[in-house]
């Protein structure tokens, strides 16, 4: 089948059956309200005849036609293994599995929260009831189809894994801020110093809350650990691991650890009115956030160093830019904290300097206490991951060094840097300049100026750090194109893993000739050292064309050219 006739019937098919299971989920609907409510309490019997002729007009047309075309599929794919894994087959499948998943997790939420909220017939929702059933038995029958089938081609697979790994972080999501809502709703709803703060626990929050606990660790637990176990070698699943679960769930715990140093600060300086039990009920919501979210981040981070301890270093690029994100995350707040002091210092002088400047009584409690936070939750954060990178660039040499991830990084905060000194510096000057102009003070002057000099202040040894650092790469043959030889490998069939590893040192891919082999023939372990004398046996060879021969438990390098 041309690609575009295939186009043409899974988008037919698509659409009628879209059709067929809105009018099932009229007719549904319609049942379960005269049912359930009763025909009075539904809209009348104009209103239920109208929804019934439309339900049954597209179940009557929409069933048929979508019955043809799939069946015209089906019997074109039956036997065909080109037509099985081909990838608009897949795109749909998994599409329809993603929407009726998407689809029935929500509604079926909707309909737990009625039932544990008490069933009150005022509250029920047929048309989501229905959604959901419609939405349940197209997916399991879609889900079925997909996995007699399986994933033959590549393709398949990367487009079975996007549905996996969407619907492991849908109901990680769904795990994770279910028990944050429920705590809070606990800490809100007791007494504190004599008083209710908001209502009743047992709410519309508390009820979605559980309802999200269960249906997003049921979620999380069916895709990630029946349909993703085993699926090391995937480049999603380390996005998954490093770029949402790992560094999503550490912004999520540091947002929060944030905010409660802010507030302890706050209180201790006294910068709050209000009494202790009404300041710290933020702890509701900010001490779960931060356990669930390590939590989260811990069992991620251990699993992924055990999957990537037992496969190739290629899937290690992920990990590099979760390092870079999480350093530059730490940096930013790093930075916000010094801009906020070396501001809160300025103001100090300027207040004192002047009398005609009116102050609020108090203004540098809260300036102080955000500044604290910040520092003390920036830099934690900005050492422990920079150390662990500049560990990584000495183990990994001039390939760490040419990583795109550690070129965007530095280039990105070398030129932000002289923007902002840039920036500050023609402020300044311009404040100066018209100071003198016009004979204002210097206080009015350093006051117009406060932020540039700010900036200035924290952005020059900033530059400087970096811009060495940069340099430094530089120098080491970071930026300088490295010489591409024709490398190839005569090596066995399971040892993909050295190829990674030879092709991520190297920093180019080489051409790989797979042996017959005997059974038990050893397969080269090498070392970090080894393989540095491996590669720099390849890139100082005095030919441009190497052969590389698995012999023994070692691998030789042989220079060789051709007449």
């Amino acid at each position: 089948m041309s690609t575009a006739r295939r186009v043409y019937f899974y988008l037919v098919t698509g659409i009628t059956l879209g059709i067929f299971a809105a009018g099932v989920g009229q007719l549904l609907s319609l049942i379960f309200d005269v049912t359930i409510k009763g025909p009075a309490q539904v809209g009348g019997i104009a209103f239920n005849q109208q929804q019934f002729s439309l339900g049954l007009a597209m179940t009557i047309i929409g069933g048929p036609l979508w019955f043809m075309f799939w069946w015209a599929i089906q019997h074109r794919v039956t036997g065909n293994q080109e037509e099985i894994g081909a990838g608009m087959r897949k795109f749909y499948l998994n599409l329809i599995l993603l929407v009726t998943a998407l689809t029935g997790l929500t509604t079926f939420g909707g309909f737990l929260t009625w039932l544990i909220a008490g069933v009150r017939l005022e509250a029920f929702s047929a048309g989501g009831l229905a959604a959901f059933v419609v939405a349940g038995i197209v997916w399991y029958y879609h889900w079925r189809v997909s996995e007699t089938e399986g994933d033959p081609s590549p393709a398949a697979k990367t487009l079975r894994r996007w549905y996996v790994y969407y619907l492991s972080a849908f109901g990680l999501v769904w795990l994770a801020t279910g028990p944050v809502l429920l705590i809070n709703s606990a800490v809100v709803s007791l007494p504190i110093v004599g008083t209710i703060v908001r209502g009743q626990f047992w709410n519309g929050t508390s009820q979605t809350s559980v309802v999200w606990i269960v249906l997003g660790g049921l979620t999380w637990y069916f895709h990630w650990s029946r349909m993703g176990r085993g699926d090391f070698d995937s480049v999603l699943r380390q996005v998954y691991f490093y770029l949402l679960a790992i560094f999503g769930a550490a912004i999520a715990a540091l947002v929060a650890l944030t905010v409660t140093i802010y507030q302890i600060f706050i209180w201790i300086v006294g910068g709050v009115t209000a009494s202790a039990g009404q300041h710290f009920q933020f702890l509701g919501w900010a001490i779960p956030t931060i356990l669930v979210g390590v939590a989260i981040w811990a069992y991620h981070r251990s699993l992924a160093q055990e999957e990537a301890a037992s496969t190739n270093e290629r899937w290690l690029s992920p990990q590099r830019i979760h390092f870079y994100l999480m350093s530059f995350l730490g940096l930013g707040t790093l930075v916000s904290g010094l801009i906020t002091i070396f501001g809160l210092f300025l103001g100090f002088i300027i207040s004192g300097a002047s009398t005609q400047i009116a102050t609020a009584p108090g203004w540098w409690r809260g300036q102080l206490s955000l500044s604290l936070s910040l520092l003390l939750v920036g830099t934690l954060m900005w050492l422990y991951y920079w150390s662990r990178i500049l560990q990584r660039a000495v183990a990994g040499g001039v390939a760490e060094s040419r990583s795109r991830s550690r070129r965007i990084y530095l280039y990105v905060i070398v030129g932000v840097s002289i923007v902002a000194l840039a920036a500050s510096l023609v402020n300044i000057v311009y404040q100066l300049l018209n100071g003198l102009l016009q004979s204002t003070s210097g206080l009015d002057v350093l006051r117009y100026s406060k932020w540039s000099l700010q900036a200035l202040i924290v952005a020059a040894p900033l530059l400087w750090y970096h811009w060495q650092i940069t340099r430094a790469d530089q120098k080491s043959g970071a930026e300088a194109a490295a010489v591409h030889k024709n490398v190839t490998f005569l090596a066995g069939a399971q040892m993909e893993a050295v190829i990674s590893r030879i092709e991520d040192k190297l920093g180019y891919k080489i051409r790989v000739l797979h042996k017959v082999e005997q059974e038990g023939y050893p397969i080269p372990v090498l070392s970090d050292e080894e393989l540095a004398v491996l590669t720099d046996g390849i890139q100082s060879a005095p030919s441009t064309k190497v052969l590389l021969v698995a012999m023994g438990g070692r691998i030789l390098v042989m220079p060789y050219m051709e007449k």
